[in-house]
């Protein structure tokens, strides 16, 4: 049997046993209060134990710096004036996927696509005839190779037959420079660049590092 005490609020239990009886105390838990303020950071603990060496990673990854390969199409000749040699044949097969992005297959033009010292080369064939053929960038002559396949005397031709040369060329570009293999018309002789395209003439190019 319960019953409430007038003096407290607690709530008590007697027990009785024949003519004895005894109160017991009984503890009743009320709603909870309201929350207090956030009391102050305590120290910090101490550091815990070493966790397990992960698993080995991946072999790293180097980005593929930009470049180039392209063989000339076919037979291109100068018409009194200096021409970027061109078309090109530009095979997948030797070449990143993203080289049309820099190298145009169709105007023969490389555009460097970053800041960086890049390092051209250039082999030049020619039948029968000669060729006058330079690295312009941006216009401007950086190197030049000569090539001729007769020989004559007095304007005179003894023989004729087959020749090539290259040049490779170290150029400082930056962002959206042009480069390019350009033959050469000379008025003062009247001759015409002739270059022998379907492979036998190349024009490469990569970067060495950026800067």
């Amino acid at each position: 049997m319960a019953r409430k005490s007038k003096s407290t609020r607690g709530c008590f239990a007697e027990l009785r046993c024949g003519d004895r009886s005894e109160n017991l105390s009984i503890a009743v838990q009320g709603l909870p209060g309201l929350m207090g303020p956030q009391g102050p950071t305590g120290m910090p603990g101490p550091m815990g134990l070493r966790g397990l060496t992960g698993p080995p990673g991946r072999d790293g990854f180097v980005e593929r710096p930009p470049s180039f390969y392209g063989e000339l199409r076919r037979l291109f000749t100068t018409k009194n004036a200096d021409s970027v040699l061109r078309p090109w044949t530009v095979s997948e097969t030797t070449n990143a996927p993203d080289v049309s992005t820099y190298f145009s297959r169709e105007t023969g033009i490389f555009t460097a696509p970053i800041d960086g010292l890049y390092q051209f080369y250039l082999t030049i064939s020619v039948s029968k005839a000669k060729a006058s053929v330079y690295i312009s960038q941006n216009g401007k002559r950086a190197c030049t190779v000569w090539v001729e396949s007769v020989a004559s005397v007095q304007n005179e031709t003894l023989a004729w037959g087959w020749a090539s040369g290259s040049i490779d060329c170290l150029l400082r570009c930056q962002t959206g420079d042009r480069i390019s293999p350009v033959a050469s018309y000379r008025p003062n002789e009247n001759f015409n660049s002739q270059v022998y395209g379907y492979s036998y003439s190349t024009f490469s190019g990569y970067m060495l590092f950026n800067s």
